[in-house]
C-alpha cells in the first residue's frame, strides 16, 4: 500500500509538471510573436562606421627545439664478411650487317683533247693558239701547243717621226709523261721557240741630216733567234718514308740568231732525298757545259753545283738548313752560299712568321740576257753574277678562307751585277752593252689577292727598293717602286671581265752626249691599264676582246726605245671534244 500511495503521488507530480510546461511554452510563443509583430511595425535604424578592412592574424608557431633522446643501454657492433667468387659469363653477341652508305659523288669537269684561239688586232697584230692534250688516265699524260703573236706597224718616235716597229713570237711544245704503278713516272719535253726583232730605236741627237735614222721596214736592222730545248726526267713519289725518293733530269738546248752568234748547252742534274719520323735529308747536284759560237769569251765553260740540306719539322713549325756550293771551270772559281729558312705557324694558317738566308750564282748566258733585252749588240757575252748574301723576314697568313697576304723584308748583296747600257759604237745608239758593279738591293713588299670559288678575283702587289753601288751613280733601267692590280669578275658564268693596272716609277738611263761623255736621263714614270671581256656563248665557244694600255702612253721600257700606245685584239676561243 505504501509502495502504491507513493507511485501515485509522483505520477500526480509529474502529470502537474507537464501541464504547466505545455501551457508555459504556449506563453513564450503568443510573447515572441507579438514581439516579431511590433518589429515590423517599428524597423531599427542604425549606422556602422568600418575604419579599416579586416585583417585576420594568426599568431606566431613555436617549434619545439627538445629532441627526442634514446638512452639504449645495449649496444650491438655489427660486423661481418664476404667473398666474390669470379665467374666469367658466356656472352654470345652477332653483329648484324649494316648497310654501305651511298655517297654521291660530284661529277668531273669534262675536258677536251683541243683548245683553239684565233685574234686579230690593231697595229696587224694576228694571234693564234691550239692546245692538244690527253683526258684522264692512270698511265699516260701528253700534250702540245702552239702560239703565234706578231705586230707589223708602226709607232710614233720621240721626234714625231713613225718607224716600223714589228716584232713576232713563235712557239711549239711537245711533252709526255709515263706513269707507274711502283709510283714511279719518266717524262720528256721537246720546244721549239722563234722570236723576230728590229732595232728600231734610236737617239734623236744621232738623227742627222748626214747620218738619218732607217724608218722603213726594209732599213730597220732585223734580228731573229732560235731556241731548241729538249729534257727528261726519270723521278718517284714515295709516300712510304722507308723508300728513298730521286729526281734525275737531263737536257740539251740550242741557241742561235740570224748573225751567227749562238750557243749550246748540256745539263745533268739529280736530286736524293729521304724522310724520317720528323726529318728529311736532301742533296741537289749538277753540271752544266757550254759552247759558243760567234764570240770568244769561255767564261761559263762549265758550272758545277753540289747542295746538301737537312730539314725538321713540327706541328707548327718547319726550319731547313744547308749549304750551297758552285765549281766555275773557266775561272775556277769555287763558291760557297748558306741556305737557312724557318717557318714558324702562330695562328693555324693565319699567321706564319718566317725568315731565310741564302744565296745563288747565276750564269748570264747569252740566250737569258737576248730574252730580257732582245736589243743587246749580237756580239754580247755577259759574266755571271754572284748573290752572296739574299736575307729574308717577312709574315704572311690568310685573314680568312679566301683572303691571302704577305709583307717581307728582304736584303740583298750582288757582284759583278750587270746593268744594260747604251752601246756608243752603234750607229744610232740603239744597241745595248753591260756595264758591271758591286750592289745591295733592299726590298719591301706587300702583297694581299682574294679568290672566290666562282665570282670575283684580285691581286694587289707593291714593292719599294732602295739600291747602293760602288762605281756607277744609278741602277740603270731598275725602278725605285712597282705596283700592280689585277682584277677578275665572273657574271653568271657567262660575262668574264678582267682588268690590269700598274705603275713603275721613274728610272735612269746611262746616256752619252756627243762627245761621248755619260749623263744620268731620267725616264718617265709608267702608269697603264689594261681591259678585257670575254662572253661565254657556251661550254666550248665564246668571243673576247682586249684593250691594252688604255692611257695611251709611248712609255719607254729601254732606253730609245717607245713602246705601242692604245691597241686592241678581238677574237673567238673554241674546244674541240
Amino acid at each position: 500500500m505504501i509502495l502504491q500511495t507513493i507511485f501515485l503521488n509522483r505520477f500526480k507530480t509529474t502529470k502537474y509538471l507537464l501541464v504547466n510546461f505545455k501551457y508555459s511554452i504556449l506563453v513564450f510563443s503568443l510573447l515572441q510573436l507579438a514581439f516579431i509583430t511590433n518589429a515590423q511595425e517599428n524597423p531599427l535604424e542604425q549606422e556602422v562606421k568600418v575604419v579599416k578592412p579586416y585583417e585576420p592574424v594568426i599568431n606566431d608557431a613555436f617549434k619545439i627545439s627538445e629532441l627526442p633522446k634514446l638512452n639504449d643501454t645495449i649496444s650491438v657492433d655489427t660486423k661481418f664478411e664476404y667473398d666474390i667468387t669470379p665467374r666469367q659469363y658466356d656472352t654470345k653477341f652477332k653483329p648484324q650487317l649494316i648497310k654501305p652508305a651511298k655517297l654521291v659523288s660530284e661529277p668531273l669537269p669534262r675536258l677536251y683533247y683541243c683548245y683553239l684561239k684565233a685574234g686579230f688586232g690593231s697595229h696587224l697584230s694576228p694571234l693564234f693558239e691550239a692546245h692538244v692534250g690527253s683526258k684522264r688516265d692512270e698511265f699516260w699524260q701528253w700534250g702540245g701547243a702552239f702560239t703565234h703573236l706578231s705586230s707589223h706597224s708602226k709607232i710614233k718616235t720621240f721626234d714625231a717621226k713613225r718607224v716600223y716597229a714589228g716584232y713576232a713570237k713563235s712557239d711549239v711544245d711537245l711533252n709526255a709523261r709515263r706513269f707507274f704503278k711502283n709510283d714511279q713516272s719518266v717524262g720528256a719535253n721537246l720546244s721549239y721557240d722563234n722570236r723576230t726583232n728590229y732595232y728600231y730605236g734610236y737617239n734623236p741627237d744621232s738623227n742627222t741630216v748626214a747620218n738619218p735614222a732607217p724608218l722603213k721596214k726594209n732599213e730597220v736592222e732585223k734580228q731573229n733567234a732560235h731556241l731548241i730545248k729538249f729534257n727528261a726526267d726519270w723521278k718517284t713519289n714515295y709516300l712510304d718514308s722507308a723508300r728513298l725518293n730521286f729526281n734525275i733530269n737531263t737536257g740539251f738546248q740550242s741557241f742561235t740568231n740570224k748573225t751567227g752568234q749562238g750557243e749550246s748547252s748540256f745539263q745533268l742534274n739529280g736530286n736524293i732525298n729521304k724522310f724520317f719520323e720528323k726529318e728529311f735529308l736532301g742533296v741537289d747536284m749538277g753540271v752544266k757545259t757550254f759552247s759558243h759560237n760567234g764570240y770568244t769569251d769561255t767564261t761559263l765553260a762549265s758550272i758545277m753545283h753540289f747542295n746538301p740540306w737537312i730539314g725538321a719539322f713540327g706541328k707548327k713549325w718547319q726550319v731547313v738548313a744547308g749549304v750551297k756550293t758552285y765549281y766555275e771551270g773557266a775561272t775556277r772559281k769555287y763558291g760557297f752560299y748558306p741556305r737557312l729558312s724557318m717557318h714558324y705557324n702562330i695562328i693555324d694558317y693565319f699567321l706564319i712568321p718566317y725568315f731565310e738566308l741564302g744565296g745563288m750564282y747565276y750564269a748570264n748566258n747569252y740566250q737569258k740576257i737576248y730574252y730580257e733585252n732582245p736589243f743587246i749588240k749580237q756580239n754580247l757575252a755577259v759574266q755571271g753574277t754572284s748573290n752572296t748574301v739574299d736575307l729574308a723576314f717577312g709574315f704572311r697568313g690568310n685573314i680568312s678562307s679566301k683572303i691571302a697576304f704577305n709583307i717581307k723584308a728582304d736584303y740583298k748583296a750582288f757582284e759583278n751585277q750587270y746593268f744594260y747600257v747604251n752601246d756608243t759604237t752603234s750607229a744610232w745608239d740603239n744597241k745595248f752593252d753591260v756595264v758591271y758593279d758591286d750592289m745591295t738591293q733592299v726590298r719591301l713588299l706587300g702583297e694581299i689577292s682574294m679568290i672566290t670559288k666562282k665570282d670575283i678575283s684580285f691581286r694587289l702587289k707593291g714593292n719599294y727598293y732602295k739600291y747602293e753601288l760602288k762605281k756607277e751613280l744609278y741602277a740603270w733601267h731598275k725602278p725605285d717602286f712597282d705596283l700592280s692590280l689585277d682584277v677578275k669578275y665572273i657574271i653568271q658564268n657567262k660575262i668574264v671581265l678582267e682588268t690590269n693596272l700598274f705603275a713603275i716609277s721613274s728610272r735612269y738611263a746611262k746616256q752619252f752626249d756627243t762627245m761621248k761623255n755619260p749623263y744620268a736621263k731620267q725616264l718617265d714614270a709608267v702608269f697603264d691599264v689594261n681591259l678585257g671581256v670575254e662572253y661565254r656563248v657556251s661550254k666550248i665557244l665564246s668571243a673576247f676582246a682586249k684593250f691594252n694600255n688604255l692611257a695611251n702612253q709611248n712609255y719607254i721600257q729601254w732606253n730609245n726605245y717607245s713602246t705601242q700606245g692604245f691597241n686592241f685584239m678581238a677574237g673567238v676561243t673554241y674546244s674541240v671534244f
